[in-house]
């Protein structure tokens, strides 16, 4: 168990940076889109995978931005962004209770709940939202595109498997719970 809370420990200031900083490198990318360091890591594929259109893939280097197209383009990219954000914030929750020696407790029931369903709202909703609007600001307002592929699909699995994983670990805290009282 010390084990456990000892790695968690270390998970729980590794999620409060990426809580901090990821955030924060979305904004930054954004605001310097049109500089010339950022349009080569744009270039390069670094920041940012080409986005597929129906014209082909279009790398946001070769974008013409302006202040509208930049808004959306920050919208879409943070949309997507969401559910992991929001992903960072259950894990750190859950770590928090192993740090606190609660492993199977109904609240990390509930919170693996969260992210099952972070999961499945990442496939059904803010990807293809994110990617629409990548696909429009890319293609000029030319075109909005709703795809649904294999991505979504291994999303959707883990959403599933996760939620499975969260009933185990309700079913797990009510034996816990029953044997706490166990005289």
């Amino acid at each position: 168990m010390k084990q456990i809370q000892k790695v968690s420990s270390y998970l729980l200031f590794i999620f409060n940076v990426l809580i901090i900083a990821s955030p924060l490198f979305i904004i930054i990318q954004w605001i310097f889109i049109d500089s010339d360091t950022i349009k080569n890591l744009l270039a390069q594929g670094l920041l940012h995978h080409p986005v597929e259109t129906p014209e082909g893939s279009i790398y946001l280097n070769a974008v013409n931005w302006t202040f509208t197209s930049k808004i959306i383009g920050f919208a879409g990219h943070f949309l997507g962004f969401l559910p992991l954000f929001l992903g960072f914030l259950v894990l750190k929750s859950i770590f928090r209770n192993y740090k606190n020696g609660e492993v199977f407790s109904m609240a990390n029931a509930k919170h693996y709940r969260q992210l099952g369903w972070l999961f499945l709202i990442n496939a059904f909703i803010t990807n293809l939202l994110s990617q629409a609007m990548m696909v429009f600001v890319a293609t000029n307002y030319r075109y909005i595109t709703l795809t649904f592929g294999t991505p979504n699909i291994e999303v959707l699995f883990s959403g599933i498997l996760v939620i499975v994983i969260s009933w185990v670990m309700l079913e797990a805290s009510k034996l816990h719970n029953e044997q706490q009282f166990t005289i």
